[in-house]
């Protein structure tokens, strides 16, 4: 193991942001918010120690890599707009708070939801009171020169609340944001290079440990996504979330309840047992299960095979698959390796996990598992390893040290970060082929970590602190920091199903595009607030806000034939639907619409760490964790 992490450390050294207001001053107090129950201690909220003058932006970066580098050099970024700043009292998100609370308060600020007025929908609530602004309209297109959202607070550490009706941050014209030279290191996993496993997982055990007792006795959740008794009779559905087109569709454009399959009861001694993955092929849809992984037929959800895989209560598994085969991680203490042929329906091989020690419980907990191309990675707190998916011949192995694997992501590229000692964290494209080395590594800004992977390719990752998980979206290309997004402070929703680098769903990428799910919210008269938000990949800056009609939540769920596809969730009085936006304007259109029971089944069977997987015209709500106590769990629930 690593040394201990050390005490909050200085705030993160950002340059210049492109289209953002400027980062925190340094020795500020932290956010004032946490990010949910699945954090680590680390990320506990605590003042940041008094700091000096804000360190100079980076050093401009070297020229392109070496040859073999992957990926060309990040384009020039165009010069930004001129800032707008909103209309006086239009926006009571607008305005930034007073001057004793807000360093930047001089600076130039901007609407963070343009004004505008609600579209037609359900009745209005009564006009306010002379002298009270009215909420205005929430998410639409911003004007020309509307940079990205400001960076969320001022200064790191506790801000006092702004003045109620207060959301937006102040804004500054961007200037081009420092970058980090590729950092020159030995081959991924090659004796002396940074490898292997990461005490900043184990100091999530704490929290999850808590989070086990919270549900022991009671099965009480942590979170729900409604209360109360619903009333009898239930009120007729709204079928309208979202205008658009009324051409006929040439796919299922009314999805039915298909199947579901219910969860296996756990004991009360063990608390929680976790099921990630879900995989498919053009025959079955395949789940890992407790104790076991279970095809079923994808037209009728008819078992069709199974195979043991006894676990401990924290297996993990690879979320990608290559030429129908994937990983999962088993055993009683959860230190082996399964190769499973998906199509077939068969294992394919079995590796003990290597251990420089006895072997217990807790040896191979937080493990993070990866998949890409014919490799898969396997990633734990005291170590790491990489087989050939489709012979289990070992590519690289290392272990515990002052740089250290924290977490992979696979799919089409397969990334990995790493951590020295808790002050510097890299993000590294592998190239499993020459046995783990690596393509080209980003290092991150002093005072921030890599807590999320969202695409590998391109590269686009997470960055947070110790206070606050989530604080940028980072794109990355040849080892260069191409853009940066601030995320601001509960400005948007980010839904993971842990803590793992692959673990958010939301976050969607493109070729050009980041999209980003607003953070819900209501308006005085009850109407739902929210959308999706688009900024380029190339500068950072906002290109549109698309938000639904109807008073419909919505959230991004994958991007399909080059549009993002999205989910406006049903409710109590609400049909679901799924929207389509089109991603040079942000234009919604209805995609399909969902039965008018999905409400009642999507709620009764879904728990804490469920999420939504988009397949072949069809929506899985899939769960990852299955807690004692409860009643009505299920595996996953199919709409198609």
């Amino acid at each position: 193991m690593s040394q201990p992490p050390p005490p909050p450390g200085n705030p993160p050294q950002y340059g210049p942001s492109d289209g953002a207001v400027p980062p925190p001053a340094p020795g500020a107090p932290s956010p004032d918010q946490q990010h949910k129950q699945q954090q680590s201690p680390q990320h506990s909220q605590q003042p940041h120690p008094q700091q000096g003058p804000p360190p100079p932006p980076y050093p401009q970066p070297n020229p392109a890599p070496p040859a073999g580098g992957y990926g060309q050099p990040a384009p020039v970024p165009p010069p930004p707009g001129p800032a707008q700043p909103p209309a006086p009292g239009d926006n009571p998100y607008a305005s930034p708070p007073p001057p004793g609370q807000n360093p930047y308060a001089s600076a130039p600020t901007q609407a963070a939801f343009p004004p505008g007025q609600f579209p037609p929908g359900p009745p209005q609530a009564p006009p306010p009171p002379p002298g009270q602004a009215a909420a205005p309209g929430y998410g639409y297109p911003a004007p020309q020169g509307y940079g990205q959202p400001g960076y969320g607070q001022p200064q790191y550490g506790q801000t006092p609340p702004p003045p109620p009706g207060q959301y937006g941050y102040p804004q500054q014209a961007a200037s081009p944001y420092g970058q980090q030279p590729p950092y020159g290191q030995a081959p991924y996993g090659a004796p002396g290079a940074p490898g292997g496993g990461r005490n900043n997982k184990m100091i999530v055990i704490v929290a999850a440990v808590v989070a086990a007792v919270l549900v022991v006795g009671g099965g009480v959740w942590f979170a729900t996504k409604g209360g109360g008794d619903k009333p009898d009779p239930k009120p007729q559905a709204d079928a309208g979330g979202t205008g658009g087109p009324t051409a006929k569709p040439t796919h299922n454009s009314a999805l039915a309840f298909k199947y579901d399959k219910p969860a296996d009861t756990v004991a009360q001694k063990d608390n929680l047992k976790d099921a990630l993955g879900i995989w498919f092929t053009d025959k079955y849809v395949v789940k890992n299960q407790i104790g076991q992984v279970v095809g079923y037929d994808i037209t009728t959800g008819a078992k069709a095979w199974s195979i043991p895989a006894p676990g401990g209560s924290e297996c993990t598994a690879a979320r990608d698959t290559y030429d129908n085969m994937t990983a999962i991680q088993y055993g009683a203490d959860c230190d082996k390796v399964m190769a499973i042929d998906l199509a077939a329906g068969k294992e394919l091989w079995t590796q003990e996990l290597p251990s420089s020690g006895t072997v217990s419980s807790s040896t191979f907990d937080f493990t993070e598992m990866a998949i890409s191309g014919d490799a898969v990675g396997v990633d734990w707190t005291e170590g790491s390893v990489a087989y050939k998916l489709s012979d289990h011949s070992v590519l690289w192995r290392s272990g515990d040290g002052d740089c250290e694997d924290d977490g992979y992501a696979g799919g089409k590229q397969f990334v990995g970060v790493v951590n020295c000692n808790f002050d510097t964290y890299k993000v590294q494209v592998i190239d499993p082929a020459k046995n783990g080395a690596a393509k080209w590594s980003w290092t991150a800004p002093t005072g921030t970590e890599v807590n999320a992977i969202v695409s590998t390719d391109p590269v686009v990752v997470l960055l947070g602190t110790e206070s606050q998980t989530y604080t940028d979206v980072a794109v990355l290309d040849n080892g260069r920091l191409k853009s940066r997004i601030s995320l601001g402070t509960d400005k948007y929703r980010i839904d993971d199903d842990g803590t793992e680098k692959q673990a958010v769903h939301n976050v969607l990428v493109d070729q050009d595009n980041v999209y980003l799910t607003l953070d819900s919210q209501s308006d005085s008269g009850g109407r739902v607030l929210s959308g999706i938000a688009a900024f380029g990949q190339a500068d950072g800056k906002q290109k549109w806000v698309a938000k639904p009609t109807g008073n419909y939540d919505i959230t991004g769920i994958a991007i399909q034939d080059g549009k993002v596809l999205a989910l406006e969730p049903p409710d109590y009085e609400k049909q679901g639907r799924i929207v389509t936006l089109d991603p040079a304007t942000g234009a919604i259109s209805p995609y399909a619409t969902l039965g008018s029971d999905a409400y009642d089944k999507l709620e009764s069977g879904g728990g804490l760490h469920d999420y939504y997987v988009w397949h072949d015209d069809r929506l899985y709500q899939v769960t990852k964790t299955v807690y004692a106590g409860e009643k009505g769990q299920t595996y996953f629930i199919c709409y198609g």
